[in-house]
C-alpha cells in the first residue's frame, strides 16, 4: 500500500474514532466546536486529506528518508505551525485545551501510523 493513501485511510480513521469518542462518552480536548462547525462529513475527508497532503508533500518535497523518527519530527513540526498560525481558528479549543507537549505528540502520531500500517501489511503478503 503506498504511503500518501495509507495517510488518508488513517486521517479518515483516526477522525471517525475522534467523532465517536466526542459524541459518545465525555472524551472532548475541546474537539466539540471543531466537529458542531465542520460536520461529520467535512470533518472526515479533512483529515484525510490533509494527512496525504502532508505525507505527499514530505515524499515528494523534502527528499528527506521516510522513518518514523523523521515523521515524528515533521508532525511535531506541522503541529506547531498549525497551532501558532492558527490556520484553522476552529482548532482553538484543542489547542487550548493540549499544552505543547501533548498537541506535539498528538501531532506526531498520526505521521508515524501510515508507516506502520504499510509495514504490517506488507508483512502479512
Amino acid at each position: 500500500m503506498e504511503l500518501v493513501a495509507a495517510a488518508a485511510i488513517v486521517g479518515f480513521v483516526g477522525d471517525a474514532t475522534l467523532q465517536l469518542l466526542v459524541k459518545n462518552t465525555d472524551f472532548n480536548w475541546g474537539l466539540r466546536t471543531y466537529f458542531a462547525q465542520h460536520g461529520w462529513a467535512e470533518s472526515l475527508f479533512l483529515a484525510a486529506g490533509m494527512l496525504a497532503i502532508f505525507f505527499a508533500a514530505y515524499i515528494y518535497g523534502t527528499g528527506l528518508p521516510v522513518t518514523l523518527v523523521t515523521m515524528a519530527i515533521y508532525g511535531v513540526l506541522l503541529d506547531l505551525l498549525f497551532r501558532e498560525t492558527m490556520v484553522f481558528p476552529s482548532l482553538q479549543g484543542y489547542y487550548d485545551h493540549l499544552n505543547y507537549f501533548w498537541s506535539a505528540v498528538w501531532g506526531a502520531i498520526p505521521m508515524m501510523l501510515p508507516l506502520a500500517l504499510v509495514y504490517l501489511i506488507g508483512k502479512k503478503q
